[in-house]
């Protein structure tokens, strides 16, 4: 289980159409956006830091990869999840929308968010108390990270950022006047509409749009005649959501942040308990430990795998001109989107394929050869019209291998969502199909090659999210997607070597690169690979592959596909 995996199993709402969870390498902090029918989270990854001494890095912190650091930063990665999941459930940012018009914007979303992060931490005190520990650990260590704010010249940053950890921690980080009075003042408000909220939750209504926009009105008249709006202040574990300077770049938490002396007041301003976590019970410190050592554990060893293949293809990418080698983003939510809206005409093509593997399958033999005598007799006592009595030497059955490859270009963009649907497909059929995992593979391609399932994995979570994380941009280099995938054939020995390729056939990139797609198909037909192209939403695919089908619909696609697939197992069996 990795951090996708993790987050998921820690998110509240568990509808996965609605809400997509993202891990990215490339984000600093956590992000949170909206769109028409879903919300879209995004979490850093972790990072490894090689040092003198092995440390992990997220959020900006440093811990130490002993085993107090591991289960820190899982703390710290728990509060992230459980802050956003909770705004999931609660948030009506709609709310501003009217009262945001003619604001300054930093100022208003800056609001926004300060209360709806509010009745965040409010719902998950109210509900999920169990869970306030790992947002005073983040609340301390933002705290521990804070610049000395008193120092500032804009009283405007003074301002929101005490408010900001005011409403979160309790505690104001600033000293200067009047800037503490201001801050006090406007506390008092988000306190009081804290209560009403409270009330609201527990008579099962949340209708207190009238009261938060009163609440925003006011406190950004205050902030706004303070001084120039330069930034928006948020705290590390919560959404970006603009400039902020307010933080050290990095901190480095090689303490025990639950001996800080801030630690025990976040806890008691959220609501906790704190002798539940300071007795002599340290039973959940343990099964955090454990926890945390399984989910780096397990997140490491998938990275050294993916490395490991990767370094694979990579040194198969001399016979190509491609300019390298990658596994795409993970996006579960978007693979289960995709396949929502193909799963019935997935399941008519898999039934269709494997009514006709069974006929293939079919052994003559057991027409005629040496009798089994138990099954005779048992055929004559019972009188029955059965034939199938005769000893085989062994059981037949066709062995095929297959890869699956999509045009991921940008000229295939307008038809991203249709080419999608035809992969998945294509993926679940060959789930079905072909009972050995190992025998089939799965890769994108424009002028780089995606590594989505190689033939040494399993179709699992993990891949899917794969999928779902395609991105079609770039030069469509298809001889050298039909070049690389037929090093990975050349070494198997199946009966039945198929390379199908979803595409516009449009080939772009380079010189003659239609000429080097023609010689292409040509070499694996020598070498005795099926190469199969399939026209999305194209009849081109037909110049290039002496195997092609177009296809409009999905129904197309279980209309021609199987007839292709049984044709060629057929001749695959007679040579």
């Amino acid at each position: 289980m990795g951090f996708l995996e993790y987050a998921w199993a820690l998110f509240f709402d568990k509808d996965w159409l609605k809400n997509k969870i993202l891990i990215s390498p490339e984000a600093t902090f956590p992000r949170f956006y909206k769109k028409a029918d879903h919300f879209v989270y995004v979490l850093p990854e972790p990072k490894e830091i090689k040092d003198e001494e092995e440390k992990l890095s997220f959020l900006g912190y440093i811990f130490p990869a002993d085993v107090m650091g591991q289960r820190q930063l899982a703390s710290l990665f728990r509060a992230s999840v459980f802050y956003l999941s909770a705004l999931s459930l609660i948030e009506n940012f709609d709310d501003y929308r009217d009262w945001m018009k003619g604001k300054n914007k930093r100022l208003a979303t800056f609001i926004s968010f300060v209360i709806e992060g509010v009745k965040a931490i409010t719902y998950i005190s109210l509900n999920y108390p169990d869970k306030l520990l790992d947002l005073a650990l983040a609340n301390t260590l933002a705290i521990r990270r804070l610049r000395k704010i008193d120092g500032y010249i804009n009283p405007a940053t003074k301002i929101m950022t005490g408010l900001m950890f005011k409403s979160h921690t309790g505690l104001n980080p600033i000293k200067s006047s009047p800037e503490k009075e201001a801050i006090d003042e406007l506390d008092d408000l988000i306190q009081t509409f804290r209560g009403k909220y409270i009330e609201a939750l527990l008579e099962e209504t949340t209708d207190v749009k009238a009261e938060k926009l009163n609440v925003a009105s006011k406190i950004y008249d205050k902030i706004e005649e303070s001084g120039v709006i330069t930034e928006t202040p948020f705290l590390p574990h919560t959404p970006e959501i603009g400039l902020c300077s307010i933080f050290h770049s990095s901190l480095a938490v090689n303490f025990d942040v639950m001996a800080d002396q801030n630690f025990t007041q976040c806890l008691k301003f959220l609501g906790a308990t704190p002798q539940a976590f300071m007795g002599t019970d340290q039973t959940w410190r343990k099964v955090a430990e454990n926890e945390a050592l399984q989910v780096v554990d397990d997140w490491k060893r998938q990275k050294e795998k993916d490395c490991k293949v990767l370094l694979k293809y990579q040194n198969l990418l001399s016979f190509t001109r491609f300019k390298g080698v990658h596994v795409p983003d993970l996006d579960y939510t978007e693979f289960l989107r995709i396949k929502s809206r193909c799963k019935s005409e997935a399941h008519r093509l898999i039934e269709s394929l494997l009514a006709a593997r069974d006929m293939l399958d079919e052994d003559s033999r057991k027409l005629y050869g040496i009798l089994d005598l138990q099954d005779v007799i048992q055929v004559v006592a019972a009188r029955s019209n059965r034939t199938d009595v005769f000893l085989l030497d062994e059981n037949i059955s066709k062995s095929y291998s297959w890869v699956i490859m999509l045009d991921a270009s940008e000229s295939m963009k307008a038809i991203s969502d249709f080419a999608m649907e035809i992969f998945v497909i294509l993926a679940e059929v060959a789930n079905e199909l072909l009972l050995d995992p190992t025998s089939w593979a799965l890769y994108a391609f424009n002028d780089r090659f995606f590594v989505i399932k190689d033939m040494k994995e399993r179709y699992n979570m993990r891949v899917k999210s794969r999928i779902g994380g395609v991105k079609f941009s770039g030069l469509s280099y298809i001889p050298d997607a039909l070049t690389l995938a037929g090093e990975v054939m050349k070494t198997r020995n199946d009966e039945l070597r198929l390379i199908t390729i979803i595409s516009d056939g449009w080939p772009y990139g380079y010189q003659n690169i239609t000429t080097a797609l023609t010689e292409t198909v040509n070499t694996l037909k020598s070498r005795e690979i099926v190469s199969v192209g399939i026209g999305a939403k194209s009849t081109r695919m037909g110049i290039y592959f002496p195997s092609s089908c177009s296809i409009f619909t999905l129904r197309d696609l279980t209309k021609q596909f199987s007839s292709i697939f049984l044709e060629e197992s057929q001749i695959a069996a007679e040579t």
